[in-house]
């Protein structure tokens, strides 16, 4: 905290003291832009935020918003990050080097590259690789973070466990019971303590992006071209999901809207103005016996355990060899699992059994669904280790007793986890110390 003081001093007086100096000696000196707590978000930050979101859209033949407008609301970005930037150090939250290592490694080979041919590509963009790195451990961070202050707090209990399969049996919402909608949305924020002329202004900036979302034929394009990072406008791709698993202000807004249609109201929540368009719509009604049916995948997988003696890069060359192998024919990959599987499916060819949704970690669960049957996949890093994936089949199934009771707990808790999340952002930006300075 003294160092943090010192700093702070030092760079004020230089700000303010040294103008005049620094003008006879033709040196630019940074500027503050604001401060944040005890940490300070310079002009040099804000400028390179800016050509980054310059460039993506230059890259897309998008319109800027104006120069004034866009400052504010980079730099309004700018001061959430480090908000909980401040928070996760308070905390002892860290990604050390050799851990920041590991993540790149996966993170090049999602992208199908070795780290030098990703690091290539992230320098041809216009980004510094050493910037991208701590770019990138900020948001592991920021995402640890939030598990710890949002995720974990999120509590589902049983008595809704109850309502939820109730519900669900007894058929009172025959789309939700076995249907899906997939939904997009645009939202245009607003601050918690927001005064009755921002809420008017926002609504009045809503309204007209409404009125031309409501003729617009490609709504998610429409979305990407006006919702920038630290806009204040979000554009979110809901994808399919049954109506549980969707918050209830949504669930109202659609009902009985049809398929490839924008809502034609404003909806408001404590978030901002919502507006949605129902993409699809999937699923028939069924009868009052209803039972919760979901899509389980058939997997097989190597596990190479993560030890002293093996490297990430070590366990990514073997799996990528056996992917090669299977490849070319040379060997089946159930017996490359019995020989080489450091799993205890091993004897069994690496087979995992039928999964349903939820029952895997994330990263496993995320790499398996995007596989093709009898696809195999990269080499994928969880916290167990490295793995190679073969989905081997597909099948809609009715859950047991006790998976009914796993999926309603993860709809539930989805549901809720938006919702915490967008409450907790505006808590701890209303709990900070801000000052804008030198914005122009």
């Amino acid at each position: 905290m003294k160092l943090a003081k010192f700093i702070f001093c030092t760079l004020g007086f230089a700000f303010v003291g040294g103008a005049v100096q620094a003008q006879k000696t033709n040196q630019s000196i940074d500027q503050v832009v604001a401060v944040v707590d005890t940490s300070l978000i310079t002009k040099v930050e804000l400028e390179r935020r800016i050509n980054v979101i310059e460039r993506q859209f230059k890259a897309t033949n998008r319109q800027l918003p104006p120069t004034a407008e866009l400052r504010k609301q980079v730099l309004e970005r700018l001061v959430s990050e480090q908000i909980q930037q401040n928070l996760a150090r308070e905390q002892g939250i860290r990604v050390l080097d050799p851990e920041l290592d590991r993540i790149l490694i996966s993170v090049a080979g999602q992208n199908k590259l070795t780290v030098a041919e990703f690091k290539s590509k992230v320098e041809k963009e216009g980004t510094s690789f050493n910037r991208y790195k701590e770019d990138l451990r900020k948001e592991v961070i920021a995402a640890r973070l939030r598990e710890r202050e949002v995720d974990a707090r999120v509590r589902v209990s049983e008595a809704e466990i109850d309502n939820y399969i109730a519900e669900k049996n007894r058929g009172k919402n025959t789309e939700a019971a076995s249907g899906e909608v997939y939904l997009a949305q645009l939202v245009i924020g607003t601050a918690s303590n927001a005064s009755a002329s921002d809420l008017a202004s926002a609504r009045e900036k809503a309204e007209a992006i409404l009125k031309q979302a409501l003729i617009e034929k490609d709504f998610l394009g429409f979305s990407k071209r006006i919702a920038i990072t630290g806009s204040g406008i979000r554009s979110e791709d809901l994808g399919y999901r049954t109506l549980e698993r969707l918050p209830h202000l949504l669930v109202d807004a659609v009902s009985g809207v049809p398929t490839n249609q924008v809502v034609s109201r404003l909806i408001q929540s404590g978030a901002g103005f919502h507006i949605i368009k129902v993409m699809d719509r999937k699923g028939l009604p069924v009868s009052a016996n209803a039972e919760i049916s979901v899509t389980q995948t058939q997997a097989k997988h190597i596990l190479l355990k993560h030890r002293p003696s093996l490297t990430d890069q070590e366990a990514q060359r073997r799996l990528n060899g056996f992917k090669e192998q299977i490849k070319i024919k040379a060997a089946d990959f159930s017996q490359l699992a019995k020989k080489y599987s450091e799993d205890g499916s091993a004897p069994n060819g690496g087979g995992l059994g039928w999964m349903s949704p939820g029952e895997l970690v994330p990263e496993f669960e995320q790499a398996m669904n995007r596989l093709n049957i009898n696809e195999v996949s990269e080499p994928v890093r969880t916290e167990f280790g490295w793995h190679l994936i073969q989905v081997v089949e597909r099948r809609e199934a009715k859950l047991s007793a006790d998976k009914q009771r796993d999926y309603a707990r993860a709809a539930i808790r989805d549901r809720k986890l938006d919702q915490a999340y967008e409450d907790w952002i505006r808590q701890i930006r209303d709990g900070a110390t801000v000052e804008i300075r030198n914005l122009d």
